[in-house]
């Protein structure tokens, strides 16, 4: 990419919803292949409630043109792979026009080193189940899969990186995915079948 790309903390003339406008024509193709998730639709000031004050939201600019964002904020964490803070990576996404330039890895970098400057050493990150292009990026960058979560409208995968690396082996961390996966995929079985047998009677 010739031309010169900063990534940087949101500066004030980048506004709230000028990072949902991104994130929504950001996801247009994921939509389109049937991979719906809410963030994308959530208005500027929501997007600003979730970060202010809980951690920082980066910007990839362009030619002054704004191409992708991500933000890292305090979490606890409450799964089978540890408890206590964590670093949690979202809003992270960049224009379709400018992807496979590194800017995406660029980000998250960004976020991984205010997460280490503020002391974690966790960094966890969710995709929608389908979204393999995310998924397999942040596998090439040393996150593992390690859960699986419901949301209201998707099932993602979770996924963490210890800075220091994984303290589990690869065998456990696919098992404890794939048990909280089945457990999953079953509960919204029987609750569709349970629905279909009240429709019927």
């Amino acid at each position: 990419m010739a031309s010169e790309l900063q990534i940087i903390e949101k500066p004030d003339w980048v506004s709230w919803d000028a990072i949902h406008e991104m994130l929504w024509a950001s996801h247009e193709q994921n939509r389109q292949a049937g991979i719906y998730m809410k963030y994308p639709s959530l208005p500027g000031d929501e997007i600003r409630k979730r970060i202010e004050g809980h951690g920082k939201m980066f910007v990839a600019i362009l030619d002054g043109k704004l191409v992708g964002s991500s933000s890292v904020k305090v979490k606890k964490m409450d799964l089978w792979c540890g408890k206590g803070d964590y670093a949690y990576e979202c809003f992270a996404s960049v224009l379709p026009g400018y992807s496979g330039h590194g800017i995406y890895r660029r980000l998250y970098e960004a976020v991984e080193q205010e997460g280490a400057r503020m002391g974690l050493r966790r960094f966890v990150f969710d995709s929608h189940e389908n979204n393999r292009r995310i998924a397999d990026i942040h596998i090439k960058a040393g996150y593992v899969p390690v859960s699986y979560k419901q949301y209201g409208d998707h099932n993602s995968i979770v996924f963490v990186k210890w800075l220091d690396g994984c303290p589990y082996s690869d065998f456990r961390c696919k098992v404890q995915y794939l048990l909280k996966k089945t457990e999953i995929k079953t509960r919204q079985k029987l609750h569709a079948l349970r629905r279909k047998i009240s429709s019927n009677l």
